[in-house]
């Protein structure tokens, strides 16, 4: 490579160095002359802190109300709930129910129910008082001295009986009981046997005034004629 004006001198080239080690030179030392600055911190002073003052702004006045204040509202009393008034329907209301299997079925509703007229009270049925049976026949017919068996003619034998009756409601004689014997069983059979035979009765009433079973009881005197 071949420049122009290629010759420079010695003296020339020291020259030129040394400028250049002065400005590396001058560019260190103000590196280390800037890093070497101390930082100084100033600290308060707690004597003499004040605070700041804000003044703020007054509230805004209140915003007028539509009663004044010494008005008094009168009490109103909560008034009575109004019935509903009922809707009269002039026709039917049709109803279908559709199922998926079945077919539609129709039901009608009637706008009111019939009146057939006033209910029909049946008047009250009559009280009566119970009544016992009542011989329907003279009694003295029931037994008679010519009752008497031979047995108890020749053997003399007397007494009274008390019997029990149960009577029908056709006023006959169902099932007869001695309650205190004459002493005499020949006597006491004949009691039963003969009164279940001749008796008749008007039959026992109920409350109603039905016939019904009742029981009666009496008493007989044997005895033979002079």
């Amino acid at each position: 490579m071949s420049y122009a004006n290629a010759t420079v001198t010695p003296a020339e080239r020291a020259k030129a160095a040394a400028s250049v080690i002065g400005l590396h030179a001058l560019i260190g030392f103000g590196l280390v002359a800037g890093l070497a600055v101390t930082a100084t911190i100033i600290e308060p002073d707690d004597d003499k802190v004040e605070g700041v003052f804000i003044e703020l702004p007054p509230p805004p006045p209140p915003e007028p109300t539509d009663v004044p204040p010494d008005t008094v509202v009168p009490y109103t009393p909560p008034a009575a709930p109004i019935p509903p008034v009922p809707i009269p329907r002039d026709n039917p209301i049709n109803v279908v129910n559709v199922t998926d299997d079945l077919p539609p079925v129709t039901r009608t509703i009637p706008d009111v129910i019939p009146n057939d007229g006033p209910i029909a009270v049946e008047p009250p049925v009559p009280t009566y008082t119970p009544t016992p049976p009542r011989p329907s026949n003279a009694m003295g017919s029931w037994i008679t001295t010519n009752d008497y068996s031979r047995r108890d003619l020749t053997r003399g034998n007397e007494g009274t009986a008390s019997y029990r009756l149960v009577v029908g409601s056709d006023g006959r004689v169902d099932a007869c009981e001695v309650t205190r014997s004459t002493g005499h069983g020949s006597l006491d059979r004949a009691t039963c046997r003969l009164i279940q035979r001749r008796a008749r009765f008007d039959p026992a009433t109920n409350n109603r005034g039905e016939e019904v079973v009742g029981t009666y009881t009496g008493t007989v005197t044997w005895q033979i004629p002079e």
